[in-house]
């Protein structure tokens, strides 16, 4: 490899990352809008070692800052994520609604714990705190989409339709 070139391990090329960057106007005031981005657009769900490289590269900071912040919020992954993370508010008022319940039928239909990975990699669930969605409850957040009202059934439907690919993310 040449000094100065850089080889993407995730699933968006060099142009595709720098449009990103540059549709957020290439500002490191919009750092984070450009990591999140970055990690929805891609397939596997997040910002690898050479994606923040380009990061920092293309706004004027050192990489030491931009991992600084990837390392700092939680919506942010520096390793390859499930196809599907489904996030499960836990929350006073989605427990109140009974979000435990939705846990329990995930590991019994996944086959995993929380934070785990499904063995085809198509999966993974989690809790958050509150995404500000108090009057769905329970809800389950897939990166930027909420479903809301979640029972036994729609949670199934949910998992379905994902396997199916009826439901663009």
């Amino acid at each position: 490899m040449q000094k100065g070139e850089l080889v993407m391990s995730s699933d968006l090329n060099i142009q595709e990352k720098k449009a990103i960057i540059v549709k957020h106007g290439a500002v490191k005031e919009k750092l984070l809008n450009i990591l999140l981005d970055i990690q929805f657009s891609s397939e596997k769900g997040y910002i690898d070692k050479e994606t923040a490289a380009l990061v920092a590269d293309e706004l004027g900071m050192t990489e030491t800052r931009v991992f600084e912040v990837i390392s700092y919020y939680a919506m942010l992954k520096d390793k390859p994520q499930a196809k599907y993370v489904l996030k499960i508010c836990n929350s006073s008022p989605c427990y109140v609604t009974e979000s435990d319940k939705l846990v329990a039928l995930l590991e019994k239909e996944l086959h995993v714990t929380a934070n785990q990975a499904t063995a085809d990699g198509l999966f993974a669930f989690n809790c958050i705190p509150c995404p500000g969605a108090c009057h769905m409850g329970p809800i389950i957040k897939i990166k930027d989409k909420v479903f809301g009202n979640m029972d036994e059934q729609k949670v199934l439907q949910l998992l379905h339709d994902l396997r199916e690919g009826r439901i663009s993310l």
